[in-house]
């Protein structure tokens, strides 16, 4: 049986009818190359089978293809909508999305962001909270050069790429709605406390009271850490702390979940006996029983644009627009009444 010859860019620029430089810079990523042009190349090298020699275009063009998303968060759903986001976005640029944990050491996550630079090539990073109100790790990345992007940071950088929502006002638009529907004995359940948009989504919910003219003695906060568990923990401190609350904002939709569950455990019915709303509109509040309200946030979509920006910047090598706000809705379900 004889083997089939090994296509190369010679070949996919033969059969597209262009120049072997045109087929480079294509396969390269190479800015002013014409969408027409881009696209008969691609469509070409799809059609052959062609699949290019990645080790070689690396050493070709001294990059990796690389973005790299680090985090820090038991929210396993927040995470995949920033992957997917990234990983559209890498896809349509011929890009690679990787997604790294980092574990703090000593109290900061600056030694491991070394370790992982150390053993891998980037071409540009996208943190997460709390990694992204990490100034160790930000100085560090500057002191490289890297591209990088802040998927809701609590400070703005000039130097990076700022994709965000208004976390404040966010936050107490879902307590309106509570106050709305006649709430005034209130419980706040939190993030991690290194989360500044767990601090401004509080900052929100405190706000609304005070503007409600509830007395704070009517409101509570109790502490969670984004996970499931920790909003199970937390419904069983409000039932030692203030089992009189009758309305709940869940700094995100696990913590809500976990809530839920343990008030039904306990004989509560949701949403007659008690409202529980949440943040982030993820797949866990619409397969919930109840669905739970939630104020939803793209961050699929604010992952595909920090990743959009990242790789204009890698090519240009100089950063354009820094800040990109995007809006937020609440999305009305069963859990409050």
């Amino acid at each position: 049986m004889t083997t089939k010859p090994k296509l190369t860019i010679e070949d996919i620029a033969k059969a597209a009818g262009v120049t072997i430089k045109t087929v480079s810079r294509v396969f390269n990523n190479a800015p002013n190359v014409r969408q027409q042009k881009r696209d008969l190349v691609l469509g070409v090298a799809r059609d052959l089978g062609y699949r290019p020699n990645i080790s070689a275009r690396q050493l070709a063009s001294k990059r990796s293809f690389v973005i790299s998303h680090f985090h820090d968060n038991p929210n396993t759903d927040y995470l995949s909508e920033i992957y997917e986001g990234m990983r559209r976005a890498c896809s349509e640029q011929g890009f690679y999305a990787v997604a790294e944990k980092l574990a703090p050491q000593k109290g900061s996550y600056r030694q491991a962001l070394l370790d992982y630079l150390v053993r891998f090539e980037v071409d540009g990073m996208i943190l997460s909270p709390p990694i992204s109100d990490d100034v160790a790790v930000i100085r560090e990345i500057e002191k490289r050069n890297i591209p990088y992007a802040l998927i809701s940071p609590g400070k703005k950088k000039k130097s990076a790429i700022n994709v965000f929502i208004d976390e404040k006002n966010a936050g107490r638009s879902i307590t309106d709605y509570l106050i709305a529907r006649g709430h005034d004995q209130l419980a706040f359940i939190s993030g991690l406390d290194s989360h500044a948009a767990s601090r401004q989504r509080e900052a929100g919910f405190w706000e609304a009271i005070e503007v409600a003219q509830i007395p704070k003695k009517n409101a509570v906060r109790l502490a969670g850490d984004f996970s499931m568990q920790s909003g199970f923990a937390a419904f069983d401190n409000l039932m030692k702390k203030a089992p009189h609350v009758t309305g709940i904002f869940a700094a995100n939709d696990e913590m809500a979940v976990g809530t839920i569950v343990a008030a039904l455990r306990n004989g509560k019915k949701v949403p007659q006996d008690l409202s529980v709303v949440g943040f982030d509109d993820s797949p866990f509040a619409r397969a919930m029983w109840p669905a739970i309200t939630s104020l939803a946030q793209p961050v699929n979509e604010m992952a595909h644009l920090s990743t959009q920006k990242l790789i204009e910047w890698v090519h240009a090598e100089a950063l354009g627009q820094s800040r990109f706000e995007f809006s937020t809705e609440i999305i009305i379900r069963e859990s409050c009444s």
